[in-house]
């Protein structure tokens, strides 16, 4: 049990890191925010199914993954990161339970999911995002450079390609949907 927490969490910290990379690229300053970088002692045992679900507690847990700073608007964005697989971007799942907590305490916050298909990239002001079990994320989500501008094409063909080389090497894509998300 304890190895599938690391295994997911070193799954995720990948794609993060490399949307992290992504948008320093283009511009932007990016300072990693969730819990898993600032209170990564405390991750495990918020995790842990005997944890009080207390609201600091949801909040914790639900803390965004990265701070962007956007100088030439003088403003900052919150964004979350969640790989996930999907066979098609017409169905992405994302547990509502997830939406639910990022919308209680980070309704500002920008969803940045990454899947195996399409645009790969897609994001989306949770505050806009109806919360429901799967998404369509041609239709429910924006194109990544959309909502972060900056984005250069080059750039995002590149790191498109590099992110499904990780869900590849991970056994995320679409053929290998029996392994949990991260």
């Amino acid at each position: 049990m304890l190895s599938t927490f690391y295994d997911d969490m070193l799954k995720g910290n990948q794609m993060k890191e490399l949307v992290k990379i992504l948008l320093e690229k283009s511009g932007y300053l990016v300072l990693p925010y969730g819990y898993e970088s600032t209170l990564s002692d405390i991750r495990k045992k918020l995790n842990a199914k005997d944890a009080k679900n207390s609201r600091t507690a949801r909040r914790l847990r639900s803390t965004p993954d990265l701070l962007v700073y956007n100088d030439k608007r003088r403003d900052a964005m919150l964004v979350e990161i969640k790989m996930r697989r999907a066979p098609k971007e017409t169905k992405v799942l994302i547990y509502p339970k997830l939406i639910r907590h990022i919308k209680e305490f980070w309704d500002d916050c920008v969803l940045v999911i990454v899947v195996p298909s399409g645009n790969v990239f897609y994001a989306q002001k949770i505050n806009q995002l109806e919360t429901k079990e799967a998404y369509n994320a041609t239709k429910d989500f924006e194109k990544l450079e959309e909502i972060f501008t900056r984005v250069k094409a080059e750039d995002l063909s590149f790191y498109r390609a590099e992110a499904l080389k990780i869900m590849k090497k991970q056994g995320t894509l679409a053929e290998n949907s029996g392994r949990k998300e991260t």
